[in-house]
């Protein structure tokens, strides 16, 4: 810019700053600063700034020009009014050192003020918009729109393949907020998402999309210190009058972009997917997208969410898998096993278990089957059958159920089926606090006549605590251990089976092998005095028709 020397000169950049700040549509800070700089120079001005009082969403000052503080002089001159709604604009200039204002370049200021102070309703109105609709208004970082904004941009100038971009979700927030409160909680929030943003260059983006979630679009050669942040950054507040330090851990999904032009939502639905598997399937604190887990997460939402339809249309049906002593070949029991028949296609359970596990779904599903059982029993006894003991699988979900025994319990009787003929199997754990639960859980199936089997028995780490500390009826052993029987007898694997299983006859323990699926395995299990099986060498699951005429014969031919 050439050099502006009169007053004339001066006045006149004011006179076409004012027609220019008049004329833009809506707020935009960056043009307000290329308009005002022109100004500020040629008066020698080191800062020009607004302050708009009473506003909750914005409470500090607006600078939209300024220099080094080691610059700034000691003339200020500001001017101040109550704005349409009864809020306070003030609007002040401080010169830069050693640039003395004079008494006209005062009035041209002052003049400059007045104008702004006309202004300030459109200026405070458009900056409130632009905090509605571009940023976060408890935390004022920027909001979901605004980061579409920045990717849309990148898209467009084909960058955006050199980022990646991170849905996080903070880990234990509600135990943040029940500890300190909700308005200090955000206050953590808010300490986070900043801290964040303090890490990216110029041209990445964070945003906070709500809540505890917040969404990231860095570039790719900066994925390690993205990484070692997500993994834990301490954050302290002041709370009840001492500060209290949080370790704060995030769970993410990471997608490293690959087309230069992939659009924003795309982009978000491919994060979102990854942090849900994450959550609610992986179980692990970050996890990189892929289109396999894309699918998990798909089949994963669609499953639960068509379960209640599922269990009410009666989709669900269970089949029994007979299991057969050995020294004669005769069914001694069964164990009862769902199946779930959708759109004319049955469903494996290794596809919809383990899903409604994690989201708190398998309960109702195990008193189906349940219910199921008992009716069949009842049904078998109408036709005259001798019934086998039926073995029910119940998820750990259970354990903190108050009165699992009691609705249990009411179950059975409600068909009038002996408690001895129903058998609960569970799973082990490794956790203290479950383990004690299992503990009293057995001794009150156990009040009640029912007996009790450890299923998958030897795959975990708390297997012999386990028998220590919870008096079971039956070990199951895990086909794992099976399917290695054939081979040679001096594997570690045929060793430790062949100990589980003596073991469990001087504890006095019934012990079932499942998953024997040939002559060789059958037979090398009869050798270690496993005579108690289940698994294809005899049957497949049998669909309750088939399982009652197994009953009725009683005995396998050799």
């Amino acid at each position: 810019m050439s050099e502006v020397k009169t007053m004339t000169d001066k006045f006149k950049l004011i006179k076409k700053a004012y027609e220019q700040l008049i004329n833009i549509g809506g707020y935009d800070y960056d043009k307000f600063c290329k308009i005002i700089k022109p100004v500020a120079e040629a008066y020698g001005a080191a800062e020009f700034k607004a302050e708009l009082t009473g506003n909750k969403f914005y409470k500090e000052p607006i600078i939209f020009y300024s220099i080094p503080k080691e610059d700034f002089g000691e003339q200020i001159i500001k001017y101040s009014g109550r704005t349409g709604d009864e809020r306070m604009a003030e609007f002040s200039w401080t010169n830069r050192k050693g640039a003395v204002w004079n008494e006209e370049e005062i009035e041209d200021i002052r003049f400059l003020n007045n104008l702004a102070y006309n202004l300030s309703g459109k200026i405070r109105l458009s900056k409130l918009a632009g905090e509605f609709y571009f940023f976060d208004t408890e935390t004022r970082m920027p909001n979901l729109k605004k980061l579409e904004k920045f990717v849309s941009q990148l898209t467009v100038q084909r960058k955006i393949s050199d980022y990646e971009a991170v849905f996080l979700n903070i880990i234990g927030c509600n135990y943040i907020t029940k500890k300190v409160g909700y308005k200090t909680g955000v206050g953590i929030l808010s300490q986070y998402g900043h801290k964040l943003m303090g890490l990216l260059d110029d041209n990445e983006m964070a945003a906070r999309l709500g809540g505890d979630n917040f969404i990231v679009f860095f570039k790719k050669s900066n994925e390690k210190k993205i990484l070692d942040f997500l993994a834990g950054t301490n954050i302290s507040v002041d709370f009840a009058s001492s500060s209290i330090n949080f370790h704060i851990r995030a769970r993410a999904g990471i997608y490293r972009i690959q087309q230069s032009d992939e659009p924003f939502g795309p982009i978000m639905n491919k994060i979102s997917a990854t942090v849900n598997y994450a959550k609610s399937i992986s179980r692990t604190p970050v996890v990189f997208y892929s289109e396999e887990i894309e699918k998990q997460v798909i089949k994963h939402k669609e499953y639960s969410q068509k379960f209640k339809s599922a269990l009410d249309n009666g989709e669900f049906f269970v089949m029994y898998q007979p299991k057969v002593y050995t020294d004669n070949n005769s069914i001694y029991g069964g164990e009862a096993l769902v199946r779930w028949i959708n759109d004319g296609k049955i469903i494996p359970p290794g596809d919809f278990i383990e899903i409604l596990e994690k989201e708190h779904l398998i309960c109702q599903l195990d008193f189906y089957v349940l219910e199921q059982t008992c009716k069949n029993i009842r049904r078998w006894i109408y036709s005259g059958a001798k019934p086998v003991k039926i073995s029910v699988n119940f998820s750990n979900e259970h354990l903190y159920s108050e009165n699992l025994v009691e609705r249990i319990a009411e179950v059975v009787d409600r068909y009038g089926i002996d408690h001895k003929l129903i058998e609960i199997e569970m799973t082990e754990t490794v956790d203290a606090e479950a383990t004690k639960k299992l503990l009293g859980y057995v001794k009150g199936l156990h009040k009640n006549n029912f007996t009790v089997a450890i299923d998958d028995f030897g795959i975990g780490y708390s297997s012999l605590h386990l028998l220590q500390s919870v008096c079971v009826d039956v070990l199951k052993i895990d086909k794992s251990f099976v399917s290695e029987v054939a081979e040679d007898e001096g594997k570690r694997e045929n060793v430790i089976l062949r100990h589980i299983i003596n073991m469990a006859a001087d504890i006095g323990l019934e012990i079932v092998a499942e998953g024997v699926e040939t002559d060789i395995q059958r037979d090398r299990l009869k050798e270690m005095n496993c005579h108690r099986i289940q698994g294809y060498v005899y049957d497949k699951p049998l669909d309750e028709k088939d399982f009652y005429q197994r009953i009725t014969s009683v005995h396998y031919s050799n």
